[in-house]
């Protein structure tokens, strides 16, 4: 999966508001009380966040995401006029493995200090992209047999007609390759039948075949069509469902001794664990794995650890016939009182699922309401411009649009990734915003009314407005 180029633009810094300024209804504040910047000050609830990132199926290392967040973070201070400061260096941990970096925001009275640490598995990833070409497409075709007989990708149609085309377009792409090819070795072995013995004829139409669908293939890989990165992929999901990839099922559980580390340390106001795509199924069964392994996690994080999984995947192991021990996990993330988790998913990104969250989906609690998740849907013209949506929709950067989830909005609108990650609100409270009609917002005081929405564009239902 490539990561997305953007130019890169310097910070954008904001005066700090006066003392004297006016408050929130544009009276003077009484002389004899608290000061504006005093009580945006005492109503911040976070000043230091800890964000844990999880990435998605991507063989691609911390340094270039941490390039393109850093770009990002520019981004969106210019959008919200406020400044942010990226310290430079990043720190690996061998131990889990990990890496982070840190960051400083400041918006209006609001200071906030970031670390940004991902949690790792590209070098698992990068394992598998180095497997050789003929072994991929053999793994592809075994990825199909299984989804087929298991019934998974029919419950994929169900739930997202549109992830079970992405999820298929690579075995496709592959058979339709394979029939042509197929079909021209199958001629060529026609043709030397009349001048070659029977035998030796199939032997050289089935070389060529073969040859043939080799090159296509490689050639389908260097033209950065994502046809060998998605059967990877979901040859991952399939292993990992399966409980058949003992390493990755290892690194899982260094992540859950991870985030009990860094609740344990007890210097953050917010621990803020974030799986995108792939990685949304890593996060809730590394998370679900602390909270089995130490009774005492979920007093220790009460009221401080959040979760958000975005443009998730996780529904590709829910739904599989082998994956029971990770609806168990979802049921007891979705059963926990003391942790607030969100999902937010998009109609337009074809690899994620954007109908129902997953507990309702596998019918985890038949005719109840769980704590969790807090189901969102993010429309991408509240997120950016008329004429970048339209770039992308013409250019088909399916993988682009995916990645607008972890990235700065061009717009200000109900779902911002860089509010959630330096913003002086809990996630919680956010969410609560959002589900007012309002937006969210990296700075202090009432958070600003929604945009109109654009003429040219039909109403949303009323559940998403």
């Amino acid at each position: 999966m490539r990561l997305p180029d953007r130019a890169e633009m310097e910070p954008t810094r904001s005066a700090s508001a006066s003392t004297t300024s006016p408050g929130r209804d544009g009276a003077p504040p009484d002389a004899g009380g608290p000061s504006a910047a005093e009580a945006a000050a005492s109503a911040q609830e976070v000043r230091r966040r800890h964000v844990l990132y999880i990435q998605g199926y991507d063989p691609r290392g911390p340094g270039e995401y941490r390039r393109l967040i850093a770009l990002e973070l520019r981004r969106f201070a210019r959008l919200w006029g406020a400044a942010v400061s990226i310290r430079p260096g990043l720190r690996d941990d061998d131990r889990t493995p990990s890496a982070e970096w840190t960051a400083s925001f400041r918006g209006g009275e609001a200071h906030v200090e970031v670390r940004y640490e991902t949690l790792r598995w590209d070098d698992l990833v990068q394992k598998d992209f180095a497997a050789p070409l003929p072994i991929k497409v053999l793994r592809g075709f075994v990825t199909l047999w299984d989804a087929v007989t298991s019934g998974l990708l029919w419950r994929v149609a169900r739930a997202s007609p549109r992830c079970a085309v992405a999820w298929s377009y690579p075995v496709v792409v592959t058979l339709l390759i394979a029939a042509i090819c197929a079909a021209i070795g199958w001629a060529a072995g026609g043709w030397a039948a009349a001048h070659v013995p029977w035998a030796l004829a199939v032997a050289l139409g089935c070389a060529l075949a073969v040859c043939l669908m080799l090159g296509a293939m490689h050639l389908v890989k260097r033209a950065g069509g994502f046809v060998i990165h998605l059967m990877d992929d979901g040859r991952s999901q399939r292993r990992y469902a399966r409980r058949a990839d003992a390493a990755l099922h290892a690194r899982v559980d260094q992540f859950a001794v991870r985030i009990r580390e860094v609740a344990a340390e007890g210097g953050a106001d917010e621990i803020l664990v974030v799986g995108h795509s792939s990685g949304s199924f890593l996060a809730i069964d590394a998370l679900a794995r602390a909270f089995e392994a130490d009774a005492g996690f979920a007093e220790r994080s009460r009221s401080t650890l959040s979760l958000l999984t975005v443009g998730a995947t996780e529904l590709l192991i829910g739904l599989h016939s082998k994956g029971g021990w990770f609806r168990d996990r979802l049921r007891r993330l979705a059963a926990e009182p003391t942790l607030f988790w969100a999902e937010v998913v998009g109609p337009w990104d074809f690899l994620n699922f954007p109908h129902r969250d997953p507990v309702t989906e596998l019918r985890l609690f038949p005719g109840q309401k769980p704590p969790n998740p807090t189901f969102r849907r993010a429309y991408l013209t509240k997120m950016l411009g008329q004429q970048s949506i339209e770039r992308m929709r013409r250019r088909w950067q399916v993988f682009r649009l995916h990645f607008q989830f972890i990235m700065a909005n061009e717009v200000k609108g109900p779902y911002d990734y860089f509010s959630l990650v330096c913003g002086p609100w809990a996630a919680r409270s956010q969410f609560a915003r959002t589900a007012k009609g309002s937006l969210m917002a990296p700075l202090p005081g009432p958070p600003p009314p929604p945009l109109p929405r654009p003429a040219y564009l039909p109403p949303l239902p009323a559940a998403d407005r």
